[in-house]
């Protein structure tokens, strides 16, 4: 399975804290919701049942108040590799700069595309409320993504240093195959 996601908005570098990495998680649930009611995964509706129905596997994953959704989990066996387009307002080259590092901005949009490990990650209570319980995620867990690439070029309608757009193919894979990750 292969498809894009995009970002567009502030990418903060090193000490990036839990609530920026928040709203970088609720930019991408709209796309990934959307990706769940398209085929093939609209087929697979007993992967989203709460609390698991016996004899069936669900993905989704309980965090405090908040259920999340991933799509890469080691339930479906799945991994995914990345291609990351990188826009940012400074010229070509300058990949160290006052706002950040490539590489640390990076890890904060990782961070932000996997489902949170602790309760301080996780959205405000007011969260459970609205249209994003469950919240769609990308990733389990970081570490199911097993290749990365990045190709970083200038921005040129905007000079804000923080802000970017992120064009991230995400090419789904199985470590094995099995009756739950058939539609992938």
């Amino acid at each position: 399975m292969e498809f894009r996601l995009l970002y567009e908005g502030p990418l903060q570098g090193q000490n990036a804290r839990a609530d920026h990495k928040r709203e970088i998680r609720r930019y991408f649930h709209p796309q990934l919701k959307r990706l769940w009611t398209q085929p093939p995964l609209n087929e697979s509706s007993d992967l989203l049942a709460f609390p698991a129905q016996p004899g069936k596997i669900s993905v989704v994953e309980p965090r405090g108040s908040v259920q999340f959704v991933p799509l890469v989990t080691t339930k479906l066996d799945l991994y995914a590799e990345l291609n990351v387009l990188f826009l940012r307002p400074q010229p070509r080259g300058q990949l160290i700069t006052d706002r950040g590092d490539i590489d640390n901005r990076l890890k904060t949009l990782l961070d932000a595309l996997r489902i949170p490990r602790t309760t301080q990650e996780n959205p405000p209570t007011d969260a459970s409320a609205s249209d994003e319980n469950p919240l769609f995620c990308l990733l389990q867990d970081d570490s199911l993504v097993t290749k990365v690439t990045v190709e970083a070029d200038q921005l040129l309608d905007t000079t804000d240093p923080a802000h970017v757009k992120a064009i991230i193919q995400v090419v789904v894979k199985k470590t094995r195959l099995s009756w739950a990750n058939m539609v992938f």
